[in-house]
């Protein structure tokens, strides 16, 4: 089931090495037998690009992939999403190379596990707006 609230913002927060989930922030997570497996936080939106923060701690369906770039590409209407990660974040860094993000740039010494490396995609690489995922999202708006 997909979720969009507070609690999977701070769900997501707190797998982040984040200190708190804003209430400006926008949460999109994926729930398994009653247990938050996935989430993804937007915040910064500026119209243009907008920030965003993964945990996933489980396996993820391809309706959440949809649900999580239409969100930003189809709905905010940005050209640009951008996903910063710690450089000793290992597995984040496999998830979001995997997901399509490319790295960008890096902020030296930024952060308790080495440098920020800031990773971005933007809605023309996204392979996630494609018919593939797009007949994911409408599927289940009719099964709802």
């Amino acid at each position: 089931m997909i979720r969009l609230d507070h609690e999977v913002g701070h769900w997501v927060a707190a797998r982040n090495h984040q200190m708190y989930f804003e209430a400006n922030s926008q949460a999109i997570g994926l729930e398994k037998n009653q247990n938050i497996v996935a989430g993804v936080i937007y915040e910064d939106w500026n119209r243009q690009s907008i920030v965003c923060h993964i945990a996933i701690m489980g396996g993820i369906t391809a309706t959440f992939l949809a649900k999580i770039f239409d969100y930003p590409f189809r709905q905010l209407e940005v050209n640009k999403i951008i996903a910063p990660v710690a450089s000793g974040n290992e597995e984040s860094i496999r998830l979001v190379t995997h997901m399509g993000f490319k790295e960008e740039a890096k902020i030296k010494d930024a952060h308790p596990l080495g440098d920020i490396v800031i990773y971005t995609m933007t809605k023309k690489e996204c392979r996630f707006l494609g018919e593939r995922y797009g007949k994911k999202l409408t599927s289940s708006a009719n099964a709802t």
